[in-house]
């Protein structure tokens, strides 16, 4: 093989002689692509794994139906079939959970990246996650628990397998979440079948908690009863063991057909034992009586829940209740932010069409007909609407055709619509060069990295693309958390350094003191703070041009400034309050600030990042840097007391 043949053309003659390989090599490679998030799919990764998570969160409350109740047998046995089930969609879901974990792994060892939250954080969550509780305790450890302690065993067992599955719920909502990040985020329709979803999630989990803890009530109901009968061995029920023995006496004990709240209340469990659930009955039938029971509590907020003295019982009465009050206010939420969006998108079209209007007067004036120009305005309209290029063949055959003068009048609606047409379709496409020209200029002149460049292109292409306006003067107005964090680490780094000195402070300090800057932007001539105010802010400076300087009146009304200083881009005020603020124990907004001796006065329109006393006290909690922070300072303004005092003797002596 030639040596000075390029690469690509090396790899396919090298596999041209062996498809198979040559696919699976391609193969290979397309997943590393997928799960590296800085390749050319990095939010690809995200929907599959979320799209784990979903089936992940959906098919372990099968694992709470394995347990069969034989009521003529007083004993539990596990529904086998449902069991190989339930273990196979699980093992297929963790395969995506141990695989996101060796990835973050592997990408935090390389390289940080702004695509992805990849944290201990998320990895600890995903560890947690996917150790197989419930495979081990539902098949193997509970129906083997021994002794007088097994009932209180066995609620401990079933907390550690409810926590596990609310850190799948978490996993999944923080994936979400990553996914609205993304320059794509979800539509109007994604979040109504997230409602949906969420819903019909909620009523199968409920269901199949209700069915467990009903089985599990019935168990310690047995057991309770064979403490107070001799001959009663309560140390298992397993229909594997001790099927001889003659329990029809737990009959008395537990009564369910005709109920007796006075010897043993089931409370909220009695339909599941009634209506034979917990029974060997067709999983489908005893899947929807349980789906359906979980449903209708959720609906009407667990109103209609009759519970017993039993603790755990009322726990899950109130969870039930809980959950579907903040269902419905999810709901709402969505509902009102929905409306929000078509009154805007109303207004928006409503514009356009008006716009549209006015350039049909001026390209045709009164050479069309009253029906003709309505009928161009409402197919204009309904395309708008739709998000749809006008249907001009649809349009002309929709109008009437009578006399020869109209055809000629359709003949120049056609050319009418054509010009539109291509005007609008030039307009855009001309707009976004010039709006991404613009991107580029000024990421240019404001010396943005070259590896931060594509990911902002992006999110700028997709907003053009979605018909939502630039403004350059406020880029991080548009971007997710991340990229947001690191466009203003680009900005203000080298000022934060001489602030939080990198001899103390590490780089996660320095990035968590960078989350709390707030993007601000204040109009010429503007006073950012006076003279004799307090100072409860700290100014990074990203555009523009600021005067602090102190004014006195030389007896006539002209201001006459000293203490002049010119601040522009990359220079900060305010390290006075930021050194105040961490000598002081503690602060709030009736604590005494320090006094600001200079006026600060923007000279042009300014942006800045800024740093409140609210944000300063959130960073502040962080305890683990404050004594080493606290520290610094007084370093450091020890440091500068003894450099002045050998100049304050020169200027004595």
């Amino acid at each position: 093989m030639d040596p000075e043949m390029p690469v690509n053309e090396r790899h396919q003659k090298g596999n041209s002689g062996n498809p198979s390989t040559k696919t699976m090599k391609d193969g290979g490679n397309y997943l590393k692509d997928i799960l590296n998030p800085e390749g050319p799919y990095p939010y690809t990764w995200n929907k599959i794994f979320l799209a784990s998570c979903v089936l992940a969160v959906g098919t372990d409350p099968l694992f709470f139906y394995i347990p069969t109740i034989y009521d003529d047998k007083k004993c539990v046995a596990t529904d086998d079939n449902l069991k190989i089930a339930a273990l196979v969609m699980r093992c297929f879901a963790d395969i995506f959970y141990i695989t996101d974990i060796y990835y973050q792994i592997r990408n935090r060892s390389i390289k940080a990246s702004p695509t992805r939250a990849l944290s201990p954080y998320f990895i600890s969550i995903d560890f947690m996650a996917v150790i197989p509780l419930p495979q081990a305790i539902i098949l193997f450890l509970y129906s083997k628990v021994r002794g007088p302690r097994a009932l209180d065993i066995r609620r401990f067992l079933d907390f550690l397998v409810f926590a596990q599955y609310v850190l799948r719920i978490v996993r999944t909502y923080l994936s979400t979440k990553e996914l609205k990040r993304t320059p794509r985020a979800p539509g109007p329709l994604v979040h109504g079948l997230l409602n949906l979803f969420l819903y019909v999630t909620a009523s199968h989990v409920l269901g199949a908690f209700w069915y467990f803890l009903s089985a599990q009530r019935q168990i310690g109901c047995w057991r309770r009863a064979c403490r107070h009968h001799d001959g009663c061995d309560s140390a298992t029920f397993d229909c594997n063991e001790n099927t001889l023995a003659n329990r029809t006496f737990l009959n008395d004990f537990c009564p369910v057909d005709p109920p007796n709240a006075t010897v043993f209340d089931f409370g909220i469990f009695l339909d599941a034992l009634q209506n034979g659930v917990l029974g060997p009955m067709d999983f489908p039938k005893k899947f929807l009586q349980c789906y359906w029971w979980g449903l209708r509590n959720l609906s009407s907020f667990g109103s209609n829940l009759d519970t017993s003295t039993f603790a755990w019982e009322t726990w899950f009465a109130i969870l039930v209740s809980v959950i579907g009050l903040l269902l419905f206010l999810y709901l709402i939420g969505n509902l009102q932010t929905y409306m929000q969006l078509a009154t805007a998108k109303s207004e928006e079209i409503r514009q356009t069409m008006l716009s549209k209007e006015q350039e049909i007067e001026m390209m045709y004036h009164d050479k069309l007909s009253d029906y003709i120009k309505i009928a161009l305005v409402q197919h204009i309209q309904q395309a708008d609407e739709n998000k749809k290029y006008v249907d001009l063949e649809h349009l002309l055959d929709s109008l009437p055709n009578q006399t020869q003068d109209e055809k000629k009048k359709k003949a120049e609606l056609e050319l009418v619509c054509r010009k539109l047409i291509n005007t609008g379709s030039r307009r855009k496409e001309h707009e976004m060069q010039l709006k991404m020209l613009s991107t580029r200029l000024w990421m240019k002149e404001n010396n943005i990295p070259e590896d931060m460049k594509p990911t902002l292109l992006q999110h700028v292409r997709c907003r053009l693309e979605d018909n939502k306006d630039i403004d350059l003067r406020n880029m991080l107005s548009i971007l997710p958390r991340e990229d947001k964090n690191m466009l203003k680490k680009h900005f203000c780094l080298a000022s934060i350094k001489k602030v939080l000195t990198p001899q103390s402070m590490g780089i996660k300090v320095r990035e968590t003191f960078i989350s709390y800057l707030k993007p601000t932007v204040y109009s010429e001539n503007s006073y950012i703070i006076r003279k004799g105010e307090p100072l409860d802010l700290m100014l990074f400076i990203i555009e523009g041009v600021v005067w602090s300087f102190t004014a006195y009146d030389d007896k006539g009304s002209n201001n006459v400034f000293r203490s002049f200083k010119r601040l522009d881009k990359g220079a900060y005020y305010g390290e006075e309050f930021l050194n105040w603020a961490l000598t002081v124990s503690g602060f709030d907004s009736d604590s005494s600030f320090p006094i600001s001796s200079l006026n600060v006065r923007c000279h042009t329109k300014v942006e800045a990042l800024v740093l409140t006393a609210n944000d300063l006290m959130a960073f502040k909690r962080k305890q683990q840097w404050l004594l080493e922070w606290a520290c610094l300072v007084l370093q450091n303004a020890w440091r500068h007391h003894k450099t002045k005092k050998p100049q304050m003797r020169l200027l004595i002596h």
